[in-house]
């Protein structure tokens, strides 16, 4: 069974789904798609069962096919936001889009148990059988930024027996039969399971956080698209945030005025975060985060034993029936610095060119694929580095305004921008009232600031 196609695409995760959505509304092409897991939607298989999007649903997924209804949440900490899609639903319209949509295209095949090998041959994760298979145009690495999630990464210390320490997936099963909790990990996923935690009426005094770094986080009422009542908050949040990046003379001094300006937040204020991975929660989060009174800071764990933590400063002595939940996942920790080009001889590498938006870098990485000549396409393609402090995020956004001003040069790239529904920017923008002072402000500032900022951004960067 040796076969020939224009792109062989590695992954069907969210990132690969958007790149063959464009690609199947862009150009005649045809595709194979291959993954390691029996169904499409990536690591959302094998999430935790409270796990929901950080950002909205309405920029999340594929550009052609919506995710959720567009509802405003009525209730708990996202109360008046757009709604973020549950790991359900999510699974649930990656396989409903390959079922009823990919694959009665007739250009896009799915081999799903399926291992690329190298050199253009691929095996079957069942049968052991090898086959060889012909990319006539390009070979697609969607599973370049590997995701660690927490059922299946291997933790860095180590648990002695008689110790429960388990993934956040087995949380809701076990944490009924321990009357004290451990959360190890001061990211996403840690406060996903202290705030499933305290939604259920655990006491928050129970509740012990290891936290060896403390992390920033975007505030959630900047990233609200469908409402044109935040325009101010979303539109109006970027423009304050190019100016401070023009403006800030070092890293601490933009760090105070993004967390004044309401654009970061953090969940102690007496202390200097040193850790940022993008986690989007909403100021609501943050107060509830702020009842764990009990936070471990004294680095990292080195052992678990009954009745005992051994951290990288020290022990600290726990109640013996302690449930302890590895938290320590990290989505892309290993590519932290780590940038190679995204469209190489006969490849391409997909990667985030806009800040936080895998799903929709994807999509507009298969626009640059279809109406980008061969020797352009990299330069609208700037790759952002993995991020794990603010430095590194700084090169993130710096490379994400680069690309932006060459996509605005593109009429190809600029039309798709704006009929896409993952850029929620764009909607919102294309739904103001350019007849409002205060709208014309707002992107005149935008524009106004720009060079600065990207130039101010590396230069803050490079000085650590």
């Amino acid at each position: 069974m040796d076969l020939e196609t224009d792109y062989l695409v590695i992954g069907s995760g969210a990132v690969g789904m958007a790149f063959v959505d464009t690609m199947l509304r862009e150009t005649d092409a045809e595709f194979v798609m291959i993954d390691d897991r029996a169904v499409p939607g990536g690591h959302w298989n094998e999430a935790y069962p409270f796990v929901r999007l950080h950002q909205s649903a309405s920029t999340y997924g594929v550009e052609s096919k919506e995710l959720g209804s567009g509802k405003i949440e009525e209730t708990g900490p996202n109360a008046g936001f757009e709604e973020l899609s549950s790991a359900p639903e999510i699974t649930h319209y990656y396989h409903e889009l390959m079922e009823d949509t990919f694959l009665p295209s007739g250009r896009v095949k799915f081999l799903p148990l399926t291992r690329y090998e190298a050199d253009g041959t691929i095996r079957s994760l069942l049968s052991g059988e090898e086959h060889t298979i012909k990319a006539r145009k390009k070979t697609v690495f969607a599973n370049y930024l590997t995701t660690s999630i927490p059922a299946t990464h291997t933790r860095n210390y180590e648990v002695a027996d008689g110790v429960a320490c388990l993934p956040p997936n087995d949380l809701p099963l076990s944490a009924p039969k321990h009357q004290n909790v451990c959360i190890i990990g001061g990211g996403k996923t840690g406060t996903d399971s202290i705030m499933w935690l305290l939604k259920h009426g655990f006491d928050p005094d129970k509740i012990s956080w290891i936290v060896p770094r403390d992390a920033w986080f975007l505030n959630r009422v900047n990233f609200q698209t469908i409402d044109q009542k935040f325009f101010d908050d979303t539109v109006g949040g970027q423009a304050r945030a190019v100016e401070i990046y023009a403006a800030a003379e070092s890293l601490t001094e933009l760090e105070d005025r993004m967390e004044a300006a309401g654009l970061w937040q953090r969940v102690d204020t007496s202390r200097r975060p040193t850790m940022f991975h993008a986690s989007i929660v909403t100021e609501k989060e943050i107060e509830h985060l702020r009842t764990i009174k009990n936070v471990i800071r004294k680095g990292y764990v080195q052992r678990i034993e009954p009745g005992r933590l051994i951290l990288d400063q020290g022990e600290v002595e726990m109640a013996a029936d302690t449930l302890y939940v590895d938290c320590t996942a990290s989505a892309f920790k290993n590519y932290v610095g780590v940038r190679v080009p995204v469209f190489q001889p006969d490849e391409i590498h997909v990667q985030v060119i806009r800040q936080f938006q895998p799903c929709y870098s994807a999509g507009l990485i298969a626009c640059i694929e279809a109406h980008i000549p061969e020797d352009e396409k990299n330069n609208y393609s700037r790759p952002a580095p993995g991020i794990d402090t603010t430095q590194d995020v700084l090169l993130v956004l710096a490379a994400a305004m680069e690309n932006t001003v060459m996509w605005m040069s593109s009429p190809e790239i600029s039309e798709w921008r704006n009929k896409c529904r993952l850029d929620g920017f764009a909607t919102l923008i294309a739904n103001a009232d350019m007849a409002e002072p205060s709208v014309g402000q707002t992107l005149g500032s935008i524009m106004m600031n720009g060079q600065n900022a990207i130039d101010n951004l590396k230069r803050l960067a490079a000085e650590g």
